[in-house]
């Protein structure tokens, strides 16, 4: 998983098998099966026994990485959830946990989670304000994931195309996940109709930091895949910007002029970004 971007982590309700082969058919980099919100409570244990049986029966060409989100900390279930994982190592790479609002809760689940894989998903007021110490968890944690919708009903306003009710969350998740090197991904866009909205809201989430969005429906992946892509000509000035540099730097220059731009180390450093970004999703 650690080699692969997370530009797009695609979520299936865990109770219904027949929709698990399209969703990893999708194109997605990693799809998410779920035992929480898509999942009625007299069905919990139907829904893991066929997420159980289908992750098992997965083959090692599979290109999506396999998630599976539990149910939250707080709930009747999360002792049942954390038992029935300890059976699945080796066949799930990472756990999502939903409303994860402390440190604590994480590092709870980790030690019954793939090499202690446990990815939180901040959706409420306390989750973002708490952020920064839940990424401290004593744990793996490759990505934090975003829910929008959860918080906006929490604080009582609507979400918006604009976005601006969520940019002070939206950063706080996106530096918190810089501080240990894990992919922020954003929310989910959940009208399925407007893929231009889907766009404008990929993109507005890419321009605060975010390395991948999450989608409740294949047809969403492509937009998703496309946005947090590196296009060719990003691509390219990319390379052409790390070949200055190293003929700057075989003449001892620090700082160049390349083009009509001054570049530095924080400049370059974006374009390895880029260059490394593009190669993992090529691997993927």
């Amino acid at each position: 998983m650690a080699s692969q971007p997370l530009r797009s982590i695609l979520f299936v309700p865990g109770i219904r098998p027949d929709r698990f082969a399209r969703a990893f058919a999708s194109g997605a980099d990693a799809v998410v099966l779920d035992l929480e919100d898509a999942v009625e409570a007299g069905r919990k244990d139907e829904a893991r026994e066929h997420v159980g049986k289908f992750v098992a029966g997965l083959g090692p060409d599979t290109r999506s990485s396999v998630f599976v989100r539990i149910n939250a900390p707080v709930s009747s279930w999360i002792d049942d959830d954390v038992d029935w994982l300890r059976g699945l190592r080796g066949f799930v790479d990472a756990v999502v946990l939903p409303k994860v609002e402390i440190a604590a809760v994480i590092e709870g689940v980790a030690d019954a989670t793939p090499d202690r894989r446990v990815i939180p998903l901040i959706e409420t007021a306390a989750g973002v304000l708490n952020v920064s110490e839940i990424v401290a968890a004593k744990a793996e944690i490759p990505a934090v994931l975003f829910g929008a919708e959860d918080l906006t009903a929490e604080l009582g306003i609507p979400r918006t195309l604009q976005g601006e009710e969520l940019v002070y969350a939206r950063s706080a998740v996106v530096l918190a996940a810089a501080t240990i090197d894990a992919e922020p991904i954003d929310a989910v866009w959940i009208d399925l109709a407007n893929a231009d909205a889907l766009r404008q809201d990929a993109t507005r989430a890419k321009a605060l930091g975010f390395r991948g969005k999450m989608a409740i429906h294949p047809d969403q992946v492509g937009v998703i895949n496309d946005v947090f892509s590196p296009t060719p000509d990003e691509i390219a000035a990319a390379r052409r910007l790390v070949d200055a540099n190293e003929q700057a730097r075989k003449a001892g220059e620090g700082v160049f002029r390349f083009g009509e731009q001054m570049v530095d180390a924080p400049v370059i450093k974006r374009a390895k970004r880029i260059l490394e970004f593009a190669e993992r999703a090529s691997r993927g």
